[in-house]
């Protein structure tokens, strides 16, 4: 029992590191998409005048 106690926390931190990971890389994708409409509208301003 003690085995299986240790392989489900093993799993819950591996579960808890990829779950963290993953919002990380979706925060910096929406910034980063953020970043480039800010530049693109900034462009497209230049662009009309």
């Amino acid at each position: 029992m003690k085995s299986l106690d240790k392989l489900l926390m093993i799993i819950g931190i591996i579960t808890t590191v990829l779950a963290m990971a993953a919002t990380i890389a979706a925060v910096l994708t929406v910034l980063n998409r953020q970043k480039e409409d800010a530049e693109l509208e900034e462009y497209l301003e230049g662009a009309i005048q």
